[in-house]
């Protein structure tokens, strides 16, 4: 029963019920900016690190210790970066001169992780083969261009980049959150909605029905009814 009488309360109010998830879908629609499927995936492993220092004389190196903290110092610093803009605006120049251009930015289609000294960086775009032509430009980028980031490597006997894995694109499947963002989003508001119907009604001092006066303990006696 006490079921049935919120089914009437919400039915009574269901205006106040869909006024949230027609906000969020109508925020979302006009937020939201297109971006290009994301059906192939490259993903690239690179060793990271500078040749170490020649050591002069009986200088101890400490069991190249330094060497193996400032490897791992510049993994994270690299994996920060690849995210960036900038470095997408690099990747963007590396394939241009190789006479590429691309239909979308780079931008948002980069991201990484690492794991001591080893960096993985993650590609994703529409087509396998611009998923391999922006690989590549992150190679370029990493291997040619890394004084632009990192004045600390200028003079470096080497690029800190070293790639261990062939540029291969993969199919991936659309992500969890692109899939459930939408319907997660009108779900909460169609939680709130109906908060907001049960605590108008709640509120209400109108009597609506002959059983809220039933709870109160008065007695009916007679009802006119609404139409």
């Amino acid at each position: 029963r006490m079921l049935t009488e919120y089914a009437r309360v919400l039915l009574r109010r269901w205006w106040l019920v869909l006024i949230p998830p027609t906000l969020i879908v109508a925020i979302t629609l006009l937020t939201a900016r297109p971006a290009p499927p994301v059906t192939y995936q490259v993903a690239m492993a690179f060793s990271m690190g500078i040749p170490p220092e020649t050591v002069r004389g009986d200088t101890y190196n400490y069991d190249r210790h330094y060497n193996w903290l400032a490897s791992e110092y510049i993994t994270q610093g690299f994996s920060l970066l690849i995210p960036k803009g900038e470095f997408a605006a690099g990747v963007e120049n590396q394939l241009a001169k190789r006479g590429i251009t691309l239909p979308a930015p780079v931008a948002g289609s980069l991201r990484s992780e690492y794991r001591s000294s080893v960096m993985t960086v993650y590609v994703n775009w529409a087509t396998a083969e611009q998923a391999a032509q922006i690989a590549q430009g992150v190679v370029d980028e990493l291997t040619m261009n890394y004084e632009a980031y990192w004045p600390q490597l200028k003079d470096a006997e080497g690029p800190p980049a070293r790639l261990m894995d062939p540029i291969v694109p993969v199919t991936v499947a659309p992500a969890l959150r692109d899939r459930f963002d939408l319907p997660v989003r009108i779900l909460l508001g169609l939680l709130i909605g109906v908060a907001l119907a049960l605590g108008w009604h709640f509120l209400d001092p109108a009597v609506h029905a002959r059983s809220e006066l039933e709870r109160m303990g008065l007695k009916v006696v007679a009802e006119i009814p609404s139409r």
